[in-house]
């Protein structure tokens, strides 16, 4: 639901005052059963009456077999009992969180923890813990706590390691490998902190657990509990149950609430219950009157921010522009009045966003108010810089907004106003009518099936050939449907994606990004198919990128956005005069401060017969007269004297995937302060490669030496925290960083522990670190959940910067940037190899990146190197099939 909007507090309201209710509920009872003592009527053993009297007189609830008052015992009989099971309970539950993310991290160690478990599983647990207690009655509570733990831990563990399996793959867990963190570090401060609703759910699920433990053992006679205690009320007054049930029921009642009180309040959470809206309900579609404070404590205006126009127009203070190059028309709403709702929808409107605002729950302005219409049949596209909006805007047509997101405006989409629509509306409106595709789509891929099941889950209807149809638009061979998703490559998970979205054809199909981390050749194949989608099937599409050529060929329309808050200079988005330069020098490592400065002139090696420069010596597809020095890119100055500086050595690399090659004989030499492009088309084995080099790939041989020392390959952990280590920025920016984290604590830990910068001295650092990847410093308080995904990219090249690497193995970090921001990265990267010596591995398709910035380049096709050189020389005289398709 968009927040704000009316009748958002009563579409939960119902479940909101039930859950809380249940948890009131149950506090009480836990708080009688603490605190009970202090209220009992009577001392808990003190006989007041007949045995088993009926309620009256002194005794609220009558008596018990010995005539003591059922009250007072109840309220001294609870204290015993629940503190028992919630030292059971946390100790279960911690001990097993911890078990089962060190077996995430640990394979090995996992095997062993699975086995024991395994063995203790084949016992029935109740039986278990009877038997070590009859056979062991002086050990009392502490017996059965220890024994609780031998048959309660295994089970638990188990779902602690496969919940802990997903978060140790993710890309900041590989990253803090990759740095040398410890086991611990990663298991308490990686790994624990994104468990918390496992956690929690556990925790409270081990607690009813104990409790119908505790209470059975005490039910038993087992002597292991005190005489005082509810289940030993039920067991002993069980006999009068018909003289005075009280004695009996009231206890029993006391267990039930608490353990199924407590069940479900870490179970339960608020519903969406507000009735679905029809087409017809919503052909005019109110909303809430512009100017509304949002609770960030600026007021949203009534003009809207973000309405297209026509190529031409004025500036007016907009921050998204539209231009509309093929005689569209305006792509704007028309005839908005003062805010109130969507005037007209023309029967052409695939879909209407009438001022759409959006703030986070910090304050920060995600999107700034925007207004547009999408006709039906039409390719639309949103561009701008990272962080403007584009990504949320899109969400937003799923009424989907980021968590804690407040938000205006009304979004109209095939009839539906989409944020009036319950939970289970609006999964048949996305079931039925829209398609998404993100910007990282290996997030969305479950990644233990293989493509034909993804497949046939999206469209059940479609058959095999349906699916290898559309397998060939896409640019995959139908051995693609025998592939599991972990085992694609970027740009094939993409299209993988990409591939499912349009096989359940729908009305409307918004894709976020569907051109990155592609090869020239496909950039243009990828691109025409979304325009045949339009134009052949009427499929409206909305997308975004910033391939600017690519969309401008396929738009009917463009949308600009800017960031919130920029100012605009004849309709664009501007800096503010304030006499800075807007990239200052920076100190971002372990003490040396950067300068402006490009990267010195790059030596010549020795060279083929096509005048390309040998990289790859130990490769059957390449020949140097002097393999040792192969690769160099310029040349280093040694401060010993020794001459040039070998930063990266790599020889005779070969690495398997599941059972099958992917890299084979690849070596190069990488000279300190040059940047090797690996480039290739989609699965060629960039991404392994890369990982090879970082340590995480474990299916790996061959030799490698950072510095002149060996480091070995195949095996974690492996690379010690050193300043002048290995770095990797992984291409997914989603998962770079710990979510639990803010940007300012994801820096702050390469700078303290890798690069050992003093304490009172790291603030500035990280406002330096901001700085040299163009971000604004209040962006360190925020989390990666609050930034875009090109704000996520850069904060992750920072962090990889402030461990003052060796080398840094940049995996397509200019993929979800515009154009400008991607060019200040990668002359950031420029003064970095110049100032640092710094070596630099870049995995790109962006060619005219890796002209302008790389000294060397290495082409992979296949898992080998088919071609090395200089990128002048490569690219302009190609001589392998695979290098003339990037060029497209």
């Amino acid at each position: 639901m968009l927040a704000g909007r009316p009748g958002d507090r009563t579409s939960s309201g119902g479940a909101v005052w039930w859950r809380y209710s249940v948890a009131g509920g149950v506090g009480l009872v836990v708080l009688l059963a603490v605190a009970g003592p202090l209220f009992a009527p009577y001392p808990g053993e003190k006989a007041v009456g007949m045995p088993f009297a009926q309620p009256g007189g002194g005794a609220l609830l009558g008596t018990d077999r010995l005539g003591r008052d059922v009250l007072s015992h109840l309220l001294t009989g609870g204290t015993h009992l629940l503190a028992v099971s919630a030292v059971i309970a946390v100790a279960v539950t911690v001990l097993s969180a911890v078990l089962g993310a060190v077996a995430a991290v640990r394979p090995r160690a996992g095997k062993v923890i699975e086995l024991c478990g395994d063995l203790v599983i084949l016992l029935p647990a109740v039986l278990g813990i009877l038997l070590v207690l009859t056979a062991w009655p002086q050990g009392g509570v502490t017996a059965l706590i220890a024994v609780s733990l031998l048959f309660g831990v295994p089970y638990c563990a188990r779902i602690f390691a496969a919940s802990a399996a997903s978060i140790a793959a993710s890309g900041y867990v590989e990253a803090a490998v990759a740095s040398g963190e410890s086991v611990s570090h990663l298991v308490f401060r990686e790994i624990l902190p994104n468990l918390r609703a496992v956690f929690t759910t556990q925790l409270g699920l081990r607690f009813v657990v104990a409790i119908y433990l505790v209470s059975t053992i005490a039910f038993l006679g087992v002597p292991a509990l005190g005489p005082d205690n509810w289940a030993i009320m039920v067991r002993d007054n069980a006999s009068g149950l018909l003289l005075n049930p009280w004695a009996v029921l009231a206890p029993s009642a006391a267990i039930a609430i608490v353990a199924v009180g407590v069940n479900l309040v870490v179970t339960s959470g608020p519903r969406n219950r507000q009735a679905p809206k029809t087409p017809s309900d919503v052909s005019a579609v109110g909303v809430a009157k512009a100017g509304v404070e949002l609770g960030s404590g600026r007021a949203l205006g009534a003009e809207s921010a973000g309405v297209a126009r026509p190529v031409g127009a004025g500036s007016d203070g907009n921050a998204g522009v539209a231009r509309v190059p093929r005689g569209a028309g305006s792509a704007g709403g028309s005839g908005r009045s003062g805010g109130c709702g969507i005037s007209v929808v023309d029967s052409g409107d695939a879909a209407v966003v009438e001022g759409l605002s959006v703030v986070a729950d910090s304050g920060a302005v995600l999107v700034a108010p925007l207004s547009f219409r999408l006709k039906a049949g039409t390719v639309t596209a949103l561009t701008g810089a990272s962080g403007a909006g584009k990504s949320t805007a899109m969400r937003a047509l799923l009424g989907h907004l980021p968590a804690g997101a407040r938000g205006e405006g009304a979004v109209l989409v095939a009839g539906y106003d989409v944020f009036a629509l319950d939970a289970g509306a609006l999964r048949k409106f996305r079931r039925e009518h829209i398609a998404y595709v993100g910007q990282d789509p290996g997030s969305e891929l479950n990644p233990l099936l293989r493509v034909r099941a993804v497949l046939a889950d999206a469209a059940p209807g479609r058959s095999d050939a349906d699916h290898l149809a559309v397998l060939e638009r896409v640019g995959l061979d139908p051995t693609h449907l025998r592939r599991r998703c972990a085992r694609l490559s970027g740009g094939q998970q993409r299209r993988v994606a990409l591939a499912r979205a349009i096989l359940r054809r729908p009305r409307i199909l918004v894709l976020d990004e569907p051109l990155a981390g592609l090869h020239g050749t496909l950039r243009t194949e990828i691109a025409q198919l979304i325009s045949a989608l339009a134009t052949e099937n009427s499929t409206t599409v909305l997308l975004s990128g910033h391939d600017t050529e690519a969309i401008n060929a396929i738009a009917d329309t463009l949308i600009e956005l800017h960031p919130p808050g920029a100012q605009l200079v004849n309709g664009t988005a501007g800096v503010a005069e304030s006499g800075a330069d807007p990239h200052p020098p920076v100190n971002i490592g372990a003490g040396v401060a950067d300068s402006a400065g490009d990267p010195g002139p790059s030596a010549e090696t020795p060279a083929d017969r096509n005048g390309h420069r040998l990289l790859n010596p130990d490769s059957a597809d390449t020949a140097s007269p002097n393999p040792d020095s192969a690769g160099s890119a310029s040349p280093a100055s040694d401060p010993t004297g020794g001459g040039e500086v070998i930063a990266v050595h790599a020889k005779g690399i070969n690495a398997d995937a599941g059972g099958h090659p992917v890299l084979e004989n690849i070596g190069f030499s990488l000279s300190a302060g040059a940047a090797l492009a690996v480039v290739g088309p989609s699965g060629a084995g960039k991404t392994t490669l890369a990982r090879v080099i970082a340590g995480l790939h474990t299916g790996a041989v061959g030799s490698l030496e950072v510095l002149g020392r060996p480091v070995p390959l195949g095996r974690r952990p492996r690379i010690k925290p050193d300043p002048k280590g290995i770095q990797l920025v992984t291409q997914n920016p989603r998962a770079a960083l710990n979510p639990r984290r803010t940007v300012e604590q994801a820096l702050a830990r390469p700078l303290r522990r890798i690069a050992r910068v003093p304490t009172r001295e790291i603030p500035t650092r990280i406002t330096a670190l901001l700085a040299a990847v163009d971000l604004p410093a209040d962006l360190a308080a925020r989390r990666p959940h609050q930034l875009s995904g090109g704000q996520r990219q850069r904060v992750a090249l920072a962090r990889a910067l402030a461990a003052d690497p060796a080398v840094l193995i940049c995996d397509e970090i200019t993929t979800a940037l515009d154009t400008t921001t991607a060019a200040a990265i990668m002359s950031l990267l420029d003064r970095v190899r110049a100032d640092r010596g710094t070596a630099v591995v870049l995995i790109s398709h962006d060619m005219t990146l890796v002209r302008g910035h790389c000294t060397d380049l290495l082409v992979l096709d296949q898992g080998r190197v088919v071609e090395t050189g200089t990128p002048a020389t490569v690219l302009t005289t190609p001589t392998h099939r695979a290098t003339a398709a990037l060029l497209g």
